[in-house]
């Protein structure tokens, strides 16, 4: 199955050549987890925060479909109070 799938800000370090705002469409088998796509990716669950599967917000467990949209964000400090 086809998974699209848009890693932002520091994200895109574990994946070799992935590009600024450009999605990357990966081949993966069946029933894959969103951690199974994480550690597909080699991209540490403890360094992705929030995963939104088409539009969103989902779990670790949430199992992928083909064609989903896929979403990754690193922790994001910053802002005022």
């Amino acid at each position: 199955m086809k998974i699209v799938v848009r890693l932002y800000a520091t994200l895109r370090q574990f994946v070799p050549g992935s590009r600024t705002g450009e999605p990357l469409t990966i081949e993966a088998k069946d029933h894959l987890t969103v951690s199974e796509l994480l550690e597909h990716l080699g991209i540490p669950a403890d360094v992705t925060k929030v995963v939104f599967v088409n539009g969103k917000q989902r779990e670790r467990d949430h199992v992928l479909q083909d064609g989903d949209e896929v979403a990754m964000f690193p922790p994001i400090a910053g802002g005022s109070c």
